[in-house]
């Protein structure tokens, strides 16, 4: 499959630190958002996002990454439901049977599964973290995607941080939640050995749903993913996920 030669684009997305917070917060209050509802006008704010490609992709690795976006923020979001939370955390199959004890033991005695499958399992500790840990339904009400780009590079040497990159350049001026994820040791070792391994970055700003919130408007937050193709499975997987304090969030993404 040939690769695709998109239009570079540069995000603008940075600079802030705490002394310039008020800064930081009149961006992420200022942008116009799109509603997290499945359908056509969140599936074309998704398509419309530019990818800047240091390293060309085809266009299987584009449709990919759109889908994954996509089907991420519908999943947590009102269109969403335990089994679409469950399928999205599932969307790589098992990789950490330790995950999955983690998981059993976190739903034990606090949820009634019809069996202790991968998928019950994320269904129902899913719809326990919200519940019982955040007290809400779901996590997204709207996005932005201003100044969001998809960012593909290659790296065939030692693995350089996203969240260390993003916090030397004023990304996360209040520090962050970082979610851990087991492939990233994998992706250490790879490079290590002198593999070389295609990775794609990507910023977007969540607000939280308006009838959860402690605060006098509903609040938004900087949301980082960073994702490695993986050539054998052909498709995109998680590295590393982090988050601006802002607005409560909780994944399972740890046990996947």
């Amino acid at each position: 499959m040939e690769a695709l030669s998109i239009r570079p684009f540069k995000s603008l997305y940075g600079g802030f630190s705490l002394d310039n917070i008020q800064v930081f917060y009149d961006y992420i209050h200022g942008q116009e958002m799109t509603k997290v509802e499945a359908g056509p006008q969140l599936r074309q704010a998704v398509e419309a996002l530019p990818i800047e490609p240091e390293y060309p992709i085809n266009a299987q690795q584009q449709t990919g990454l759109r889908d994954w976006l996509y089907d991420f923020l519908v999943a947590f979001s009102a269109s969403g439901s335990d089994d679409l939370a469950a399928d999205f955390y599932l969307r790589e199959g098992v990789n950490n049977p330790e995950g999955l004890d983690q998981l059993r033991r976190f739903t034990k005695g606090r949820v009634r599964l019809d069996s202790d499958t991968p998928f019950n399992l994320f269904k129902g500790a899913h719809r326990l973290l919200l519940a019982a840990e955040l007290g809400r339904d779901y996590l997204f009400a709207n996005v932005s995607f201003f100044d969001s780009v998809f960012k593909v590079f290659e790296i065939q040497t030692e693995y350089a941080s996203y969240q260390a990159y993003a916090e030397a350049h004023g990304m996360v001026p209040r520090g962050a939640t970082s979610l851990t994820f087991a492939l990233c040791r994998e992706v250490e070792e790879r490079l290590r050995s002198g593999e070389q391994m295609v990775f794609a970055d990507i910023m977007f700003i969540v607000e939280e749903p308006a009838e959860f919130t402690t605060f006098k408007t509903p609040g938004r937050t900087p949301s980082f993913f960073r994702l490695v193709w993986d050539s054998e499975r052909a498709m995109w997987r998680h590295v590393e996920a982090f988050f601006s304090y802002g607005v409560p969030q909780a994944f399972l993404f740890s046990a996947m």
